[in-house]
């Protein structure tokens, strides 16, 4: 499967390694934790982003990157009945026990989990330290513009 994840490009030579889930967790891991996540579609991968990056169009310049992720190295939660409040803004332990568990168990080298932004799209986390996780690969490198439209700015016509 193709997937997507989108980073600053000061970051983009490590993008896989998961240190940026080790220094910070989010919504499907604790702190602590390598993790890498990643997005089904490109703009859903934007709007995962969105969301953290405040009111300001970025001026650092951005890289988005496609994955490919073989189907045999994902893991999926449809069989786990999800906690009340994974979905809760902000994120609670709810939702990061169910990742912390993933992560420790080792059962996959990806899991795909439901995204909050999209009942049709999902997101799909790797985890760097599966035996698996080489069978990741990066097959795609672009730069990344973000339309300031999403900022609630408009462009002005000339």
């Amino acid at each position: 499967m193709r997937v997507y994840r989108l980073c600053k490009e000061i970051y983009a030579a490590a993008v896989l390694d998961g240190e940026g889930g080790r220094l910070v967790g989010g919504r499907w891991h604790s702190q602590g934790r390598r993790i890498v996540y990643c997005a089904s579609g490109e703009a859903l991968s934007v709007l995962e982003l969105r969301v953290h990056l405040g009111p300001y169009v970025p001026h650092a310049p951005y890289v988005m990157h496609t994955l490919d992720v073989s189907d045999q190295i994902v893991g999926d939660l449809r069989d786990i009945r999800l906690p009340a409040g994974w979905n809760a803004v902000p994120h609670t332990a709810a939702s990061q026990w169910v990742g912390d568990e993933w992560l420790s168990s080792l059962g996959s080298a990806a899991l795909r989990v439901p995204s909050i932004h999209s009942q049709t799209e999902w997101n799909i986390l790797l985890n760097p330290a599966h035996g698996d996780f080489g069978r990741v690969r990066i097959v795609a490198r672009r730069p990344y513009e973000f339309d300031p439209r999403l900022f609630g700015r408009a462009e002005r016509e000339g």
